[in-house]
């Protein structure tokens, strides 16, 4: 019961937090560019970016879990400013699923606005499933990057510092999808790859790939699972 009280006092915390309510505006704002000005962009220049569709709508799911994977680490810094996680110690709550919760509802959030952006931008023809199942993986990113970020960090100056460094989890997997032989192998490291390389096989039918759409994401989640657990040890490293 107390549990449940928690999480419904969670979600109005979220609901009524400016911060969250400002970045939740850019999902709105990429996937409007990516429907209305990248074809301005094309009758205004007189050329087609068809070919290129697959990297900007790549880059823009890929950055909205970043987005709010940083709101979620300032909220745990918060939180840790304040001293709550030791106060949570002595309430009748444990402090990983203080902390699930919140990673939960980044992960959802990254999820629906990864799927709202592909699906609304038009500049993706691809079926439910990939939306879905794209979508799904790169949303593992954004607990990881809070995850991450109050692993190096022990307040909110130092998250901003840590956060440049997540720039890295974006960039790397966008210059990937440059690559069709086995140099991309070389960004693998980086979770985002995984899921805009599926996102690419879907998009570029006519493409060959290294590997088949359902063996990026199927490698994807597997990877984003283990990293998150292993930034979740680091955390508790950092806390306790």
């Amino acid at each position: 019961m107390f549990q449940l009280r928690y999480v419904s006092y969670e979600l109005k915390k979220w609901s009524r937090d400016s911060l969250l309510a400002f970045f939740i505006i850019y999902p709105l704002i990429f996937a409007a560019a990516a429907r209305w000005l990248v074809p301005l962009i094309e009758a205004r220049s007189n050329i087609t970016l068809a070919y290129y569709y697959y990297l900007i709508i790549g880059a823009l799911a890929l950055f909205t879990p970043l987005i709010f994977g940083a709101v979620a680490a300032f909220s745990i810094l918060e939180d840790r400013d304040d001293n709550i996680l030791l106060a949570i110690k002595v309430a009748p709550l444990s402090v990983d699923f203080f902390i699930g919760i919140k990673l939960l509802i980044v992960f959802l959030l990254s999820f629906f606005s990864s799927v709202f952006i592909i699906w609304f931008s038009r500049l993706a023809e691809v079926s439910a499933g990939t939306l879905i199942g794209v979508s799904f993986v790169a949303a593992g990113a954004a607990p990881l990057t809070a995850l991450l970020i109050n692993a190096v960090a022990s307040n909110k100056i130092e998250g901003f510092a840590a956060i440049k460094g997540t720039g890295v989890l974006l960039i790397l997997p966008v210059v990937s999808l440059l690559f069709f032989d086995k140099k991309e192998f070389l960004f693998a490291f980086v979770p985002g790859f995984w899921p805009a390389k599926a996102l690419a096989v879907a998009m570029l039918p006519g493409r060959t790939f290294q590997l088949s759409y359902i063996a990026y994401l199927l490698i994807g989640l597997a990877y984003v699972v283990i990293l998150n657990t292993v930034a979740y040890r680091l955390f508790q490293a950092k806390v306790n």
